[in-house]
């Protein structure tokens, strides 16, 4: 049974990371209109798993994503001294946390018995 939970988890973090890895291309292709080849070629998502039930979901992005995510102060226009502070594009912390709640709801709630079984089939094959 361990290793059927070993292989759900498995299944449960590849699902997670790739729809991250997705999800995150598509609103990045939407919301930024400069080059963004790296921010997209540059995003992988791998599951390493120990012999017990850990898994680990393992993210790899461009540093600068996250300061796309960060307030910026814009100066309105050349002669006045007055900015104006932007809002970030929220292209990082927005897609992990959902994904990382996610996460841990399928975890929690989604193994059963019927599960346990599909997946023993899927293993025999």
């Amino acid at each position: 049974m361990s290793y059927i939970k070993r292989e759900f988890i498995k299944q449960v973090l590849e699902d997670e990371g790739k729809r991250l890895v997705k999800n995150q291309g598509i609103e990045i292709e939407k919301r930024l209109k400069f080059h963004t080849r790296r921010l997209i070629q540059d995003r992988t998502a791998s599951v390493t798993q120990n012999d017990d039930l850990s898994g680990k979901l393992t993210s790899t992005f461009p540093a600068y994503l996250r300061f796309l995510d960060m307030k910026r102060k814009v100066k309105r226009n050349k002669k006045s001294k007055a900015t104006k502070i932007k809002k970030g594009y929220r292209l990082y912390n927005r897609f992990v946390m959902g994904h990382y709640h996610s996460i841990a709801y399928r975890l929690q709630n989604e193994f059963s018995s019927e599960v346990a079984d599909a997946i023993r089939k899927d293993l025999i094959k």
